[in-house]
């Protein structure tokens, strides 16, 4: 019995933390899914600790504090995919296209601090309140990552010549979605140059051919 609850134990926490990146969820449907599948982890880490104290264990002993672990894992992703839940599969869209255009062959840190800056934009009210309307801005990104065309111009480019770059910078997209980019609020401002009201943070990158420093900036 021991062997079997400390197997399921493990088999839960594999699902925790395999489950942002394999989940691609665009909508508020397949977001409620993923949070329900997170609801049922959360009742089978319980069960497990239920059933583990029965059996004489201790809320201290390391198999039930694993178990409290996965329960508070699946929290965090509840939570996260509530987030993402506000956005749509056009908001997914054009912010993939953008950050594909500003940060698509850097590095995971860059694409989704390029994703958050325009976040954070939407929730600024000296901004546009929409991720359209933040990226078609007159003056800021370009009105072409908003289109289709745009988009498919980007998968064509993949399936041409073999790469995921789509695939890549929605990952970026949807993980500053779901909070998961450790970037302050009232970061507005991403550039080769600083401006704002005072450096958050510089990135530099060197790609082997190409070398550049991208400087994040407070509004």
């Amino acid at each position: 019995m021991k062997k079997y609850l400390i197997g399921a134990l493990l088999c839960m926490v594999m699902l925790v933390s395999m489950m942002p990146t394999a989940f691609a969820a665009t909508n508020y449907e397949e977001c409620m899914a993923a949070i329900r599948e997170q609801k049922t982890i959360q009742a089978q880490a319980h069960q497990t600790a239920n059933a583990l104290r029965k059996q004489g264990y201790s809320d201290s002993s390391t198999y039930i504090q694993a178990a409290k672990r996965t329960w508070s894992a699946a929290q965090a992703e509840i939570q996260a995919y509530k987030n993402l839940s506000q956005y749509t599969w056009d908001d997914i869209r054009i912010l993939t296209t953008t950050v594909y255009h500003e940060a698509g062959s850097t590095t995971e840190q860059l694409r989704q601090y390029v994703a958050q800056v325009a976040l954070n934009r939407v929730k600024d009210s000296r901004f546009p309140n929409t991720v359209y309307g933040v990226i078609t801005q007159r003056g800021q990104y370009n009105t072409k990552y908003a289109t289709m065309d745009a988009a498919q111009a980007i998968k064509n480019k993949d399936a041409a010549n073999g790469t995921y770059n789509w695939q890549t910078c929605k990952n970026s997209v949807m993980q500053a979605m779901m909070g998961k980019t450790e970037m302050p609020g009232n970061v507005l401002y991403q550039a080769n140059f600083t401006q704002g009201s005072g450096l958050w943070k510089s990135v530099y990158f060197n790609s082997g051919w190409f070398a550049s420093t991208s400087y994040f900036c407070y509004g």
